[in-house]
């Protein structure tokens, strides 16, 4: 993509209530800092693929360069200078071009969800700096808003299943984000932004090295009042039409509004490197319920702590490279006062009434922490060699629930007007205090055929303390036709663990089942990439990936088990052309086609494209315009309670980011979001039938000064 590495944007600086953040972005501002040499030793670290995809300064563990033609998996890296370039702000929005991968925003906190080739969420791996996001209750976090742009340095993506290599969640699709200060940042840079929904953001980065030492340093605060939709019918408003009440607070907005604070810190000398990173978001306004009723009392917060220690030593011995990682994590959810499940004065319809609603108070703290050891081994003749092995321990040690509605410890039903009753560590909790350990091994081998013929073949299998053991294999055939034609064949199998909620969790509409099976996957990929023209780069990628064990819930007892299969063909086209010096554009269009059953992804579209067109004109301009089109998605019309409303909306959405480059230290930038101010809507269940409305238009303006 064409981009003019000089732009940067303007923007007012806002006051902050995250003082101590804000003295440190300023302390360090005023500071005069040396340039870092960037140390991509430990790229490999936290590399998505064990095969080198070589844009810019990626590194593999293999030992060997490819591009990501040539990579045994289809594959979509995305640039820092992309990420600036499209005006992006955080993760989702990073993302939103890939082709086969399509965000559906859930009603509840307005998070988002990753979906690749028409799967669930469930099935998408995301990983930040080689960690799995992933805990053992919530998925990627029930919190979970994605990851400031500022602190990313790429974003590296398979398309297709990843177990092989990274173990569990990764069937439809992987997402490593590598971070700036896990890389080592290469300049020093203040930034600020403001806009609409009164957004502020602040950021600091930089790189040094001081006796020997790489040292590097990422910090971002942000805070928003979210764009906070109107609901004219929520979940309430049926109840109160059937009981006669009038306590709904639709028509009404979901507030969405939320902080977050982000800050990563590394330094390196030799064949080491540690790696700490802490995220918090808090005053996180829910908005709606997972049942869709309006809470715009409840705030939360959630907290992520990383300390990662790796090591690497490429000179072991003739042939032989030795890496080892120790990572520690801990994560923390807390609902603050507790989320509002119903509004104050709720009728239960049976003569209970609750003066201060129905009120649901959790919290959780989780702690991970993973040892992994693999070696390289490059002596055979046109094979590379990868052993690894790893023990990984999660413990769920903190549950602390409080209810004022349901079942009591006792496991008698808890009176309406009750006060809230602690049942922590009862089995009506919504997750036990338990431990789950993993042991893994794996194998891969690259071997080269011939000069165009490469072979990638791998094997992992894990064991897990609560359901037993896992074998997942991969196979990749990739030959270099001709010149200008790549042909891909690959396959793989993959699987998800059940989550401690589907283990254990007892709730009202559910049942838990400690005997389930992962679900499993396998996937076959036909991928082929030609260079029409030295200008024009085109791709085309053919996929069959079919769902076993699902684990389901849709049975008359509402308990989970395993059952059923699901099926999902598609098509991926990708085009790239630079028409001119300054002018490129980038397009892809994916369909897809689901099984019309029980476990049909409703809310996934069946197809969508993405148009990008920038222009550098003039010498310090750079203008970006990128198009989205979602098709229309359906409802869920079979079985015996059919969703007889209509398809939600096909929508076309349309970015457009200026940027300028006043000099080598100053950048100014402006963006439109939703230029066209489209009513956007996103699939949600019937108790909100007009489903959720999407941000209207807003803006942005930046400014970012780098020395």
């Amino acid at each position: 993509m064409i981009y003019n590495k000089q732009f940067m944007v303007f923007k007012p600086f806002y006051r902050f209530k995250s003082g101590l953040l804000l003295t440190l972005l300023l302390g360090f501002g005023q500071i005069v800092f040396a340039k870092n040499v960037t140390d991509d030793r430990f790229d490999h670290f936290i590399s998505l693929s064990l095969e080198d995809l070589v844009s810019l300064e990626t590194t593999i563990a293999t030992a060997s360069k490819q591009t990501s033609t040539k990579a045994p998996a289809v594959v979509t890296l995305i640039t820092g200078e992309d990420i600036k370039a499209t005006g992006a702000t955080n993760l989702v929005e990073v993302l939103e071009g890939v082709p086969g991968l399509h965000i559906r925003i859930n009603q509840f906190g307005n998070r988002p969800i990753v979906q690749f080739r028409g799967a669930k969420g469930t099935q998408t791996l995301i990983m930040i700096d080689g960690n799995s996001m992933r805990d053992l209750v919530w998925n990627f976090g029930i919190f979970w808003k994605g990851l400031p742009a500022s602190v990313i340095e790429r974003v590296e993506i398979i398309r297709g299943p990843g177990s092989a290599l990274f173990g569990a969640d990764a069937s439809a699709g992987v997402i490593n984000v590598i971070t700036k200060s896990a890389t080592g940042a290469e300049h020093s840079e203040l930034g600020v932004r403001a806009g609409s929904f009164n957004s502020k953001t602040a950021w600091l980065e930089h790189g040094d090295s001081y006796h020997g030492y790489s040292i590097n340093l990422t910090a971002n605060i942000f805070e928003t009042d979210g764009y906070n939709p109107l609901i004219e019918v929520d979940g309430q408003t049926s109840s109160d039409n059937t009981t006669g009440s009038n306590v709904s607070y639709a028509p009404g907005n979901a507030q969405y509004g939320w902080r977050n604070e982000d800050i990563r810190f590394s330094v390196a000398k030799n064949n080491w490197r540690l790696n700490t990173a802490y995220m918090r978001s808090s005053d996180l306004e829910i908005g709606l319920t997972g049942a869709g009723v309006l809470d715009p009392t409840t705030q939360v917060n959630d907290s992520r702590l990383n300390v990662d220690l790796l090591y690497n030593n490429s000179d072991l011995g003739e042939n032989w490279e030795l890496d080892m990682e120790l990572r520690f994590q801990h994560y923390g959810y807390a609902s603050g006062n507790g989320f509002q499940e119903r509004p104050p004065g709720f009728d239960d319809g049976g003569g209970g009434i609750y003066p201060d609603g129905q009120i649901n108070r959790q919290k959780s703290d989780e702690r991970r922490t993973v040892f992994e050891a693999s070696t390289l081994y490059s002596g055979y003749k046109d094979h590379s060699l990868r052993l690894g092995a790893g023990y990984t321990l999660q413990d769920l040690y903190s549950i602390t629930h409080m209810v004022n509605f349901g079942t009591g410890p006792d496991g008698n039903p808890i009176a309406p007007g009750s006060p809230l009753v602690d049942i922590s560590n009862t089995p009506y909790a919504f997750a036990p205090k338990n431990e789950r350990k993993i042991t893994h091994v794996y194998l891969q081998d690259i071997w080269t055929i011939t000069s165009t013929i490469e072979l990638t073949a791998g094997a992992r299998y894990d064991d897990y303390s609560d359901f037993g053991g896992t074998f997942n294999p991969r196979l990749a055939l990739v030959w270099q036709s001709t010149d200008k034609l790549t042909t891909k064949l690959m396959y793989g199998q993959a699987f998800r663990p059940p989550s401690y909620l589907e283990l254990f969790d007892a709730t009202s509409f559910t049942a838990p089942n400690p005997d389930l099976d992962p679900e499993r996957s396998e996937t076959l990929d036909l991928a082929f990439s030609y260079a029409a023209h030295k200008n024009l780069q085109l791709g085309i990628n053919f996929y069959y990936f079919q769902l076993s064990d699902i684990i389901t819930n849709i049975n008359l007892t509402g308990q989970f088990e395993n059952g059923g299969d699901h099926d999902i063909r598609g098509i991926e086209l990708e085009a790239r052309w630079q028409v001119s010096n300054n002018i490129s554009l980038y397009a892809n269009y994916t369909a897809r086609n689901q099984d019309e059953n029980d476990f049909h992804s409703f809310g996934e579209p069946d197809q969508d494209a993405y148009l990008r067109v920038d222009w550098g004109f003039l010498a310090k301009w750079n203008w970006n315009i990128q198009s989205s089109w979602i098709s229309e998605r359906p409802r869920n019309t079979g079985g015996s309670d059919p969703d007889l409303r209509p398809p939600v909306n096909a929508y076309f959405m349309t970015d457009t980011t200026l940027r300028y480059a006043a000099n080598d230290n100053w950048e100014l930038a402006a963006s439109i979001r939703n230029v066209f101010d489209a009513d956007a809507r996103e699939f949600t269940g019937r108790a909100i039938p007009d489903d959720l409305p999407l941000p209207e238009r807003n803006a942005y303006a930046e400014i970012r000064y780098k020395f």
